[in-house]
């Protein structure tokens, strides 16, 4: 329950770490982002939480 609280904090940390340090590009990001279509934002999604998961399994298998 430690780890998972302390990765919570980690995500939240680094969220918040662009719309501190630059607000003005984080909002023009947020602008584009919706211009693009859903499909391909959940294909990116994807690819980042298999990612993340493969970054996980192989944090815990070494």
């Amino acid at each position: 329950m430690k780890v998972l609280l302390c990765a919570i904090g980690f995500c939240l940390v680094l969220e918040g770490l662009f719309p501190l340090l630059a607000p003005d590009a984080w909002k023009k990001y947020l602008l584009e982002l919706s211009s693009i279509s859903s499909k391909k934002i959940r294909t990116v999604a994807f690819v980042g939480v298999v990612l993340g998961l493969a970054v996980v399994w192989s944090v815990e298998l070494f």
